[in-house]
């Protein structure tokens, strides 16, 4: 309980945890696991390096999204991350995350961040949507074991990016 009162206070209350500049680290005596997310940011999240998920993840970890990288509390592997970060950089070549805030606590890394990136459009996609520019907020939370995630939760803001995408209309949620 505790725990997850210090990562709520930090997010809502700490002054600059809006689309900063500057990433605040609050990381004290939990460097490894602050040091392997920002390996995995860099490689996994920035680059897209799908070939290299088995530097950062276990063989098989719980997902708890909602969003391509899982469902709720499923396993998944390897494959099927190395697959949703190709359909990533097909969707948004040029989509950055910029971390925002990283907190660390005992095996958890909480990382808030900002995307940004234009869609590209590909079949099955909205005609309108190509090209269009977004940018939102998205928090994950790792839990690691050995230097590995072995559990994974995270939500975007999914509505504002189909709203910027034209996908839904100003005011309306799905």
């Amino acid at each position: 309980m505790k725990h997850a009162l210090f990562f709520w206070a930090a997010i809502l209350l700490l002054p600059g945890c809006g689309m900063a500049s500057e990433t605040r680290i609050h990381c004290d005596g939990q460097e490894a696991n602050r040091d392997t997310y920002l390996a995995m940011h860099k490689i996994l999240f920035m680059e897209r390096d799908g070939s290299r998920v088995g530097e950062f993840y276990a063989p098989k970890f719980i997902s708890h999204n909602q969003d391509e990288g899982g469902g709720t509390k499923q396993l998944v592997d390897h494959a099927h991350m190395e697959a949703m970060w190709e359909q990533s950089k097909l969707r948004t070549p040029d989509r950055v995350l910029i971390n925002d805030l990283i907190l660390c606590i005992d095996d958890f890394v909480v990382a808030r961040v900002v995307m940004k990136g234009h869609r590209v459009g590909l079949a099955g996609d909205a005609p309108d949507s190509k090209g269009r520019y977004y940018e939102a907020s998205a928090i994950d939370i790792y839990r690691f074991e050995d230097g590995k995630v072995v559990e994974r939760w995270g939500n975007n803001d999914g509505v504002t990016i189909m709203r910027q995408l034209g996908l839904l209309p100003a005011g309306e949620s799905r």
